[in-house]
């Protein structure tokens, strides 16, 4: 019963049925880590937390991670509606990564980190998408509704993104009725960029 809601709206969302006000200017920051090759417009300042090599929490991703000092970081935003309690999620992943690791990826592996990352979601509606740029230029993301314990209806994207140097797995969560949000997300979503080093 919990997803007939949701199903409805993706199929409305996809034929575009539910409009969406034309993109605002939703960015005040620009998060793109010392050491990244990807930025993202942001609407508030993130709060990151230092990845180290020698932590007690598993390393995603990596078959490999380095052994000393900082190997990355996690950058959480959260925007949430006084009024409505309606909320906007980000949570952008950033790790350095090597050479060998990155020419190894294949789609396929891209995929299984998407599902890895999304693990405790169920999403429907789900859509994946892949692209390969020049080297090790690599981009998979996934997209779906859910629904959370309050039986909101949420949008999500989950994309992974691969550098010269790096990896960069960037999550959005949000309500999905919420016409401001959809919107941020619209702008968030275009203002990936890689910035190479």
């Amino acid at each position: 019963m919990r997803f007939q809601k949701q199903t409805l709206l993706a199929g409305l969302f996809a034929i575009g049925l539910i409009a969406t006000p034309l993109s605002a200017a939703y960015a005040s920051y620009t998060y793109l880590h010392n050491e990244g090759e990807y930025s993202i417009e942001l609407p508030d300042a993130p709060v990151g937390r230092t990845i180290w090599a020698d932590q007690k929490e598993p390393i995603p991703f990596l078959e490999e991670p380095g052994k000393f000092g900082s190997i990355g970081e996690i950058a959480t935003m959260r925007r949430t509606d006084p009024d409505t309690g309606d909320y906007f999620d980000v949570e952008i992943t950033f790790l350095k990564a090597d050479r060998p690791f990155l020419l190894g990826l294949t789609e396929e592996k891209l995929m299984g980190f998407l599902k890895e990352a999304t693990k405790d979601t169920r999403l429907e509606a789900m859509k994946t998408t892949y692209s390969a740029g020049s080297d090790t230029l690599k981009w998979a993301t996934m997209t779906g509704f859910s629904v959370d314990d309050k039986n909101t209806l949420l949008y999500n994207s989950t994309h992974f993104l691969t550098g010269f140097e790096t990896v960069t797995l960037i999550k959005i969560k949000y309500t999905a009725e919420n016409r401001a949000y959809t919107a941020m997300y619209k702008d968030l979503q275009s203002s990936i960029k890689f910035t190479g080093k």
